[in-house]
């Protein structure tokens, strides 16, 4: 595939040694995995913080110069990379990475993205899909379908 999305999620979750799958948001976009296929696009996950802090054994939430040591692997990831877009799940990713580039996002209607860009590379602020999925008012068809849009937006840009 000559076309890469990367998604990052906020924090790796603390998993046991061997096990394979440590993307949980990953079967929740197996819809939008799919759609990429068809278009000839490689989907590539990681995180803003990929080895979450502790506190008595239990992660917690990173502090903001624990997060700036984070975002320059990350830089270095999207460097090497080059994706077509890189989609910021939740507010807790792009609200830590956007102003890290100097950009200041400003909140969507709906399922309508908004593509910013940065040094060649397309970066869309997305709801996370756990928490549109559990959100009873929030269709979750129609949020795959904004995924989908917006993507295949990154791709002809």
């Amino acid at each position: 595939a000559e076309n890469l999305l990367m998604c990052v999620d906020y924090k790796a979750p603390l998993v046991s040694v061997g096990r394979t799958n440590i993307f949980p948001a990953r079967k929740l976009l197996t819809p939008v995995m799919g759609d990429l296929e068809i278009n000839e696009c490689a989907f590539y996950h990681t995180y803003l913080c990929k080895c979450p802090p502790l506190l008595n054994g239990e992660p917690r939430k990173p502090f903001g110069y624990e997060l700036q040591n984070c975002f320059r692997h990350l830089q270095e990831e999207i460097a090497v990379l080059r994706p077509n877009a890189v989609l910021l799940l939740g507010h807790d990713t792009y609200l830590n990475v956007l102003p890290f580039l100097g950009i200041i996002v400003k909140r969507w209607q709906g399922f309508y993205f908004d593509i910013y860009q940065h040094a060649g590379i397309n970066y869309v602020p997305v709801d996370h899909p756990a928490v549109v999925q559990k959100n009873i008012f929030k269709n979750y068809e129609t949020y795959i379908e904004g995924l989908c849009n917006v993507i295949k937006r990154c791709l002809q840009a």
